[in-house]
């Protein structure tokens, strides 16, 4: 069961954005082109390419800056490649006119997102259509951000703010920046061993800088970006970054273009980032799936609300906080209350979208012969479950997709499970929208863990039940600590992914009772 939990690849949301590249003239001037050998945790994992051209549009000056990351990664034995490219157009004086984003998917597949500025909105250009969002004065650009500290001089003891835009998000972030001192620190260097470039490290005294994002708000989830860490040489050009991210500590080294590209590890030595995601438990759980009730003692480090990071609900509870420790009792739901009063539930839950394209003619085709002539919302939910439980193949080399794709191939780990399952409840009429969070496993390994997963949740009688086509027991007990859910709608990036950022790596959890 272990090969289908959520890896957590939304660490690529958390890089640079990217931005597709739009119209431009036959031969722009290229301005600016350097490259980044991107480690993950110590090993060479992919690099990042940053380009910037001068073009002439209507008689005036654009610079048009593209970042493209390439990482490849081992998850469960298997190994992926995750690309995704982010760009921004930008005045010579570094305002934002345009913003774009490639998310590259599996089998060649491709979701672009693109937008441009008028006045104070954002017209943005999605596989879903077109929408109108806020803009806000003075976010900066791409090329305006690799020449941000020489063009400030900066020093020891500066103190200023910038804005970025996540377009995955949608929004403007304040970006809070302070100079530090100097110290000393490793670079990657380009050396010639005949034919064969290799990388050698070497220790300057570099100037640091701290870059600490705003936190973000999404949905009813209020998100902390992680902390980026750049250290530049005495002409203040960036020429090592870090961060850490789910995938773990990320590092950028500025180098030439052979030893970005230059291969990494081999699969068989990369750190399996599926496995190393787990977090390890004080004892195992006898016959978890079927325990009525789970409390669970939470530790979260770096969080200035704690017990914020799982839902509290009917089926969750948050009791005993000390600090940034807190116990979360979690009973299990097993069926529709009786005596409810179902509530009428927002539209979205039912409507097809990007990713859950429910109104897709086999998704609806496929949904009404699995529900057949059951009525009863519950039980065809449940068909559903069952349905891709059996159907669905067991793969940790499939990128995301929309559900339509997964039953076109009918192979993946949890995401495609529960966005199939999602899709297929919504074209048979009940509302349905996924969940992230993460699930008991006894490991053979590891002993007893919980991985990251995600789940599906249908709207019977005024209430939330969850289902879980990975595992097809037609209902899901207290072996579930949910995080954070979401309906999809006007989504084509994996931002309904990044709560589960406020706990990867970051939390101790012991199981106090099991009833």
């Amino acid at each position: 069961m272990k090969r289908y939990f959520l890896w957590c690849g939304v660490a690529l949301l958390l890089v640079a954005p990217l931005h597709a590249r739009q119209q431009a003239p036959a031969e722009p001037k290229i301005v600016l082109d350097v490259w980044d050998a991107v480690y993950v945790n110590g090993a060479k994992m992919g690099y990042q390419h940053t380009t910037v051209e001068q073009q002439e549009r209507d008689g005036k000056k654009i610079f048009h800056t593209t970042r493209y990351l390439s990482l490849t990664l081992k998850r469960y034995d298997g190994v992926i490649t995750q690309r995704m490219a982010l760009a921004t157009d930008e005045t010579p004086e570094g305002k934002v006119v345009g913003v774009s984003m490639t998310h590259y998917l599996d089998k060649d597949r491709k979701v672009v997102q693109s937008g441009r500025v008028e006045g104070d909105k954002l017209i943005v250009q999605t596989p879903g259509g077109r929408q109108s969002v806020p803009w806000r004065e003075g976010v900066i650009g791409y090329y305006a951000q690799e020449r941000l500290f020489q063009d400030r001089k900066a020093k020891a003891g500066d103190r200023f703010r910038f804005l970025d835009y996540q377009l995955p998000l949608l929004t403007a972030v304040p970006q809070d920046v302070i100079v530090k001192e100097p110290e000393e620190k490793e670079v990657l260097t380009a050396k010639k061993d005949g034919d064969e470039v290799k990388g050698v490290n070497v220790r300057k005294r570099l100037l640091r800088v701290e870059i600490l994002p705003e936190k973000v708000k999404l949905g009813d989830n209020t998100i902390p970006l992680p902390r980026l860490v750049l250290w530049l040489d005495e002409k203040l050009r960036v020429v090592r970054q870090e961060s850490n991210t789910p995938l773990g500590l990320m590092t950028l080294y500025r180098t030439p273009r052979a030893l970005a590209e230059k291969e990494g590890v081999a699969p068989a030595l990369m750190a399996d980032f599926g496995l190393n995601s787990r977090i390890r438990l004080n004892r195992p759980i006898d016959h978890p799936y079927q325990a009525h009730e789970i409390v669970y003692r939470i530790t979260v480090k770096d969080d200035d609300d704690p017990t914020t990071t799982f839902t509290r609900d009917g089926r969750q509870t948050v009791e005993n906080v000390h600090g940034n420790t807190f116990d979360l009792r979690v009973r299990a739901v097993r069926e529709p209350a009786e005596g409810e009063h179902p509530d009428k539930v927002k539209e979205e839950f039912l409507k097809s979208s990007y990713f859950l394209d429910s109104g897709n003619e086999k998704i609806r085709e496929q949904a009404a012969e699995i529900a057949g002539d059951q009525t009863d919302p519950w039980r065809k939910a449940q068909r559903i479950e069952k349905w891709v439980h059996e159907h669905m193949k067991g793969s940790n080399e499939i990128n995301f997709a929309p559900a339509s794709q997964v039953l076109n191939d009918l192979q993946g780990d949890c995401r495609q499970h529960a966005m199939l399952t999602a899709a297929l409840c919504r074209a048979a009429g009940v509302p349905a929208r996924t969940a992230v969070g993460l699930v008991y496993s006894n490991e053979r390994d590891l002993g007893p863990v919980l991985a990251f997963h995600m789940w599906t949740e249908v709207w019977i009688k005024g209430q939330w039940l969850m289902l879980d086509a990975v595992l097809g027991h037609g209902n899901v007990g207290a072996a579930h600590l949910k995080i954070a859910d979401h309906s999809w709608q006007d989504i084509q990036t994996l931002a309904p992914l990044l709560p589960v950022t406020r706990v990867t790596g970051k939390v101790r959890v012991e199981v106090v009772s099991v009833k």
